[in-house]
């Protein structure tokens, strides 16, 4: 398909080794990100997701949810690292 259809595919990672090829010999680029961010594109299928305002999904009662919503907050991040120490 990437090959018949001239797609040019990307890859985003986040490990340190992003070297071309490395993560398939199709892909043309590769991206480091958080854990957590290449969880959100890999739900989003697709790197032209705009992680502020792009929708990932939709809750039990159809309410539409973004990365915010599941982004801790700076208090909650605060909090685990004060309980880490």
């Amino acid at each position: 398909e990437v090959i018949e259809r001239d797609l040019y595919t990307t890859a985003v990672l986040s490990g340190n080794r992003n070297f071309d090829g490395r993560i398939h010999p199709y892909a043309k680029q590769a991206f480091l990100a958080s854990p957590p961010l290449v969880v959100a594109y890999a739900i989003a299928g697709t790197i032209r997701f705009d992680i502020e305002k792009g929708i990932l999904g939709q809750d039990q009662q159809g309410n539409d949810i973004t990365l915010k919503d599941l982004w801790p907050s700076d208090e909650e991040i605060d909090a685990v690292i004060k309980q880490s120490v």
